[in-house]
């Protein structure tokens, strides 16, 4: 068969223009267009960034690598952050419905450092499209960062030594693969041209980590009387109780972190498989069993004398924590625990932390940026 030239390139024309509306390309020409990039954060007190700065924060590293680099100051980046410490992916049945007892919408204020589940990121994806329409702007954000699922388990669940590990499989299915898909097709509803990018979860503990204050932490968590810490947490009760706990709590972080990457580059997989204009991807954890929660060099907040986080929101967060967490007892029902909340940034990634996480999330977006 003979092709004329004229034919050939009207062919190629054809195919590259198809190439343009196809994942990446599409999305990478929607990114390289001139004006600001709108940067949305959706999540739960990881992507947050809890107990940091807001200098220090993932989001605001990435930012600052787009618009300083990436873009060469030629164009702007606009952060809207909508995550918050404890937000779940989607509204929990029984909080729902204390709310609605209580006559109080789901975007009911309370200060992001507060470890509640709502807005939920469903609601938050749903507040910032509203807000994003009434400037002007209805397409929405053209990168989205997203952490979400270990909150719907619960860290308090997730790590309980006398849970049943043959569940946990099963939970992290549900929440970081089957939600995840869901509130990714949400976000690419209503930000139909944006980039997905799903931040991995890190292990939380491992061999590594230091016994001794990690016992402190779990103890610390649980409200345990200060004065009889030395009593519960001593070499002897170490060596006959603590030492077995810890090797189970262990063995569930591994699930942890197996599992929710595994579900989260599976729910990815399958958004891609479906979607026609956003694109997502896996941005994975710098963060190894070496540097996790309590080991010698951890990138991860740890928890200081007299029961303080070492992080520089401690005091403000402690206040804001027993006044707000005191209010919704009073107004709707619902009980959260004060002291898990003061010391809430325990866990999380510190300064170190929050610039290798921004390190990872750059190698893997810098692809999208010409």
């Amino acid at each position: 068969m003979n092709i004329s030239r004229r034919h050939f390139l009207k062919a190629l024309g054809l195919a590259s223009a198809m190439l343009l509306v196809d994942g990446k390309s599409a999305v990478s020409q929607a990114l390289a267009e001139a004006g600001d990039l709108n940067m949305l954060v959706i999540g739960d007190s990881f992507i947050w960034g809890q107990g940091l700065e807001e200098k220090d924060k993932i989001y605001t590293l990435t930012a600052n690598w787009l618009a300083s680099e990436a873009f060469q100051n030629k164009r702007k980046v606009d952060v809207k952050v909508k995550a918050h410490s404890g937000a779940t992916i989607k509204f929990r049945k029984e909080e729902s419905l204390a709310y609605q007892r209580a006559e109080r919408q789901e975007t009911f204020y309370y200060d992001p450092e507060i470890n509640v589940g709502f807005p939920s990121m469903w609601k938050q994806i749903e507040v910032a499209a509203d807000e994003y329409r009434a400037v002007g702007k209805p397409k929405g954000a053209d990168l989205i960062l997203i952490s979400g699922g270990i909150t719907d388990i619960a860290v308090e669940k997730l790590l309980n030594p006398f849970s049943d590990q043959k569940k946990l499989p099963g939970l992290i299915e549900k929440f970081c693969r089957d939600d995840m898909f869901e509130l990714m097709e949400h976000a690419a509803l209503n930000n139909p041209n944006a980039i997905i990018a799903i931040v991995g979860y890190f292990p939380i503990i491992s061999n590594v980590s230091v016994g001794s204050r990690v016992f402190n932490g779990w103890l610390e968590s649980m409200a345990f009387p200060r004065p009889l810490k030395p009593v519960a947490n001593n070499v002897m009760t170490r060596t006959l109780i603590f030492n077995k706990i810890k090797r189970k709590v262990i063995r569930l972080s591994n699930i942890w972190v197996r599992e929710s990457d595994r579900n989260l580059r599976l729910a990815i997989e399958k958004f891609n498989l479906r979607s026609t204009n956003s694109r997502a991807v896996f941005i994975p954890t710098p963060i190894t069993t070496d540097t996790c929660f309590e080991t010698p060099n951890t990138l991860l907040f740890r928890l200081g004398r007299k029961g303080r986080s070492e992080d520089s929101l401690y005091e403000s967060r402690r206040d804001d924590c027993r006044r707000e967490l005191s209010e919704l007892k009073r107004s709707t029902g619902l009980k959260y625990p004060v002291r898990y909340c003061e010391i809430a940034s325990v866990g999380h990634p510190n300064q170190a932390g929050a610039r290798a996480y921004a390190d990872a999330t750059r190698k893997v977006l810098t692809p999208f940026f010409p």
